[in-house]
Order: C-alpha cells, then structure tokens, then sequence
C-alpha cells in the first residue's frame, strides 16, 4: 500500500512495526503519525481498553524506528 508523505523505505518499516505489534493494516495511519513525534504529544493510556492502545502503537512505532536505524523516542 502506497503511503503518502512517506519513503518507501519508511512505509515497510510503518508496516513491519504494525505487524510485529499486532496492529491491523487500517492502523498504520497512527504509526505513520507518530513515527517522528514525541510521545509527550500523544502518549496518553487512558486505561479504557482503546483498541488499538497507544501502548500497542508505541510498540509498533518503537519497531519501526528501530528498523530504520533512528533509535527509541524520547518522553
């Protein structure tokens, strides 16, 4: 899937990390979102049972980083 705004090289990395962290393809978005944020921004677990969780896209987004070589976000 094609993903705007992002290299393709960041797209497998968005989709790996989603997968590794057992999110649906329709979340990406949120990886995609999030990849070069800080979580002080959105990190915020309401303890609701959200699905996804922002602990599950943490996840995937710490993956995905780590497939592109940018290291763990900080906050």
């Amino acid at each position: 899937m094609k993903q705007a705004g992002v290299t393709p090289k960041e797209a497998a990395a968005i989709a790996e990390g989603a997968r590794w962290a057992g999110l649906d393809e329709t979340h990406h978005g949120y990886v995609r979102e999030y990849l070069h944020q800080s979580p002080a921004e959105w990190m915020f677990c309401c303890g609701s049972a959200c699905d996804p969780c922002v602990l599950t896209i943490r996840r995937a987004v710490d993956k995905a980083r780590e497939l592109l070589d940018l290291g763990p976000l900080e906050g």
